[in-house]
């Protein structure tokens, strides 16, 4: 999976520094959608490997290499948990030092690392549907697939935007409880996702 998760890295080396450019300028912005965004942006990246990939028909090379399904599935959702993970991370430093630092309160967004692990969860969430919905359809013949994943993007920032706002009127243990019934969904989620990618994917051989 390593060799594989290098592959994607020369492919898109040009369009990860920008991504951690615009991660980096979204986490420093005092606005809790930005922030929120940076973390949730990172589910984008997979379609963009996966574009490139059956653009150049690298799904049909790696069939001849001495790569397991799984493995060549699996490494997908890596290449997206780790976007995802660097987003949070990324975000989560950004607003700790600017929370550190001696500036007006206006300056930071005041994003709880609840939130952080809440956005994190909702990236996932759409990882685990627009991975099957590529293997099953392809990036040429599904283009919608793309305008749903922005679409669904920008709008489970709203939600999450939405969320923190109704937080400050509830009681931590209601909050506590809400994000370990969103993990546990996230956790079954993947788990069906990826069971129905490798089924796509075998489909397509």
């Amino acid at each position: 999976m390593k060799a594989l998760l290098l592959k994607d890295w020369y492919v898109l080396r040009k369009q990860v520094w920008s991504y951690l450019l615009i991660v980096l300028v979204w986490g420093l912005i005092p606005s809790l959608t930005l922030n929120l965004l940076a973390v949730v942006y990172g589910a984008m990246i997979p379609y963009t490997a996966m574009a490139y990939d059956q653009r150049s028909r690298w799904d049909r090379f790696a069939r001849m290499l001495p790569y397991s399904d799984r493995t060549v599935v699996l490494s997908r959702y890596a290449l997206g948990w780790i976007s995802l993970s660097v987003g949070a991370a990324t975000v989560a430093i950004c607003q700790g030092v600017l929370t550190c630092l001696p500036l007006p309160a206006k300056l930071s967004a005041n994003l709880s690392p609840g939130f952080v692990f809440a956005a994190l969860c909702v990236g996932c969430l759409l990882l685990d549907l627009n991975i099957p919905l590529i293997l099953r359809y392809g990036t040429e013949k599904a283009r919608w697939v793309a305008i749903l994943i922005t679409f669904l993007t920008f709008a489970s920032v709203g939600a999450l935007n939405g969320l923190v706002n109704d937080a400050k009127t509830v009681a931590t243990a209601v909050l506590s409880l809400a994000l370990t019934g969103m993990l546990a969904l996230t956790i079954i989620a993947t788990a069906v996702s990826i069971l129905l990618s490798l089924k796509f994917y075998r489909e397509n051989r």
